[in-house]
């Protein structure tokens, strides 16, 4: 068993103020400042130029990160149209027609916290230390939460390690990809249906949210969500209870509320695709996961992990020594979940010589899985070799997988920190019936 890392780690960021040409002024600190016309905006100017969420200020380390938030009439430092940048120095921001000065000043110390690890997450660095203070504090509480992150940063992870962690826990995890709802069911799989209520509905079921009553309900992708469906989830939300497509009765629920995103729901607020009302309901506390180019500094305990759960440990330094030699200079455009695939392959080929460079090409190649290429003319057999380690290690890996997660697609996916499309895309390649595990 690893042991748990205890030591204090402390992150500096510059801070500052911002005053309005209307007399207001705030400070700016590491959770975003958000300036705009809508009342759930941090700083709200009753200026009919500004965008309802129209941009965003925070401390970092090199200053006040100043972030367009998809606004209509732009935001402008001096002349200059910005979308994002870092100012250093006392400047003005021009939005709509307002004034905003910001000062930057002097760096302080922010203590990020103690523990490198919450439940399945790991991670040492300032950013990763400071995610896991947060959700120490709010995993316990009933609020919800909205985590924000490029793909691949394992946000359904930290969904899960949310609701392990809190007085739901006894309770159901259900999950709705809201990327991947048909605009005709969506309804239905939120609410349920009664039978007869629609063609198809030859039974009453369950929604979603009946489901995860007593417990959690993550709502991947929540920007990709019908707006049309919005308004609806905000009255079950707020009122706790749901009624079933063509039903008359309401039913109670209890629910926790955990949702993720993608989209700069800011933008989308502003272009009238997503509600604001339904955003402050979900996004009463925000989480922001760091892309992985941002916590290098992790590379050794997340390899670790990966290592140990795929029950090859002995291997943690021939797969960092590999890393370290090719892919230096690789900026992870896939995040953890890149970093998974590509540490498993090469923990599980180590002792393959020459196996293992195949593995960049198989994390690179992972969207488009196609089948073996057959050994063409002027191959060398050594080639033919490694395809063929690298499609037994696939076929036996996604079999394991598969009975392991007794064919539940969404487990499989969270297991190996890969999206559910390209897990249905290896179980087809190799003829994996997980209906049958």
């Amino acid at each position: 068993m690893t042991e748990t890392r205890t030591r204090v780690l402390h992150w500096f960021v510059s801070g500052g103020v911002a005053k309005t040409s209307e007399g207001g002024q705030f400070t700016i600190d590491v959770d975003p400042l958000v300036i705009g016309r809508d009342p759930g905006a941090s700083v709200v100017l009753a200026d009919p130029e500004v965008s309802a969420f129209h941009c965003e200020l925070r401390a970092v380390g090199e200053g006040i990160l100043v972030k367009d938030l998809g606004s209509t009439n732009g935001t402008f430092l001096g002349a200059v149209r910005v979308r994002e940048a870092v100012v250093a120095t006392p400047s003005e921001l021009t939005v709509g027609q307002s004034r905003v000065h910001i000062e930057p000043q002097a760096k302080r110390r922010v203590e990020v916290g103690y523990s490198d690890r919450f439940g399945p997450l790991v991670g040492n660095s300032p950013k990763m230390r400071r995610v896991f203070g947060i959700l120490e504090k709010v995993s316990g509480t009933p609020l919800s939460v909205l985590l924000l992150g490029e793909t691949g940063t394992g946000k359904e992870l930290v969904a899960k390690a949310i609701h392990d962690a809190s007085d739901q826990k006894a309770g159901a995890f259900v999950v709705v990809d809201c990327g991947s709802i048909p605009p005709t069911l969506a309804e239905s799989i939120l609410f349920g249906h009664e039978k007869g209520s629609f063609t198809g509905a030859t039974e009453r079921r369950k929604g979603a949210l009946a489901e995860a009553d007593g417990g959690t309900l993550f709502l991947d992708e929540l920007g990709e969500l019908p707006v049309e469906l919005q308004p609806k989830l905000l009255r079950a939300l707020s009122e706790k209870q749901v009624k079933r497509v063509g039903g008359n009765a309401f039913e109670p629920i209890e629910v926790r509320v955990v949702a993720a995103t993608r989209r700069d729901l800011g933008a989308e607020m502003n272009a009238g695709r997503f509600r604001s009302d339904l955003f402050f309901r979900i996004a009463q506390v925000r989480i922001e996961l760091p892309a992985l180019r941002e916590r290098l500094s992790d590379l050794p305990l997340l390899v670790e992990d990966v290592c140990q759960r795929v029950g090859k440990p002995q291997h943690v330094s021939t797969v960092l020594a590999w890393i370290e030699q090719r892919m230096a200079s690789h900026d992870w455009p896939g995040n953890v979940r890149e970093l998974v695939n590509v540490a498993s392959v090469a923990a599980t080929l180590a002792d393959e010589p020459g196996a293992i460079d195949d593995v960049l090409t198989l994390a690179r190649d992972e969207g488009r899985i196609d089948p073996p290429r057959a050994l063409g003319e002027g191959e060398s057999g050594f080639s033919d070799a490694k395809r063929t380690a690298i499609s037994a290690f696939e076929r036996e890996y996604f079999t394991s997988l598969a009975k392991r997660s007794k064919g539940n697609v969404s487990e499989m996916a969270r297991q190996s920190g890969m999206e559910r499309h390209h897990v249905r895309a290896y179980l087809r390649k190799y003829g994996i019936d997980k209906s049958a595990v």
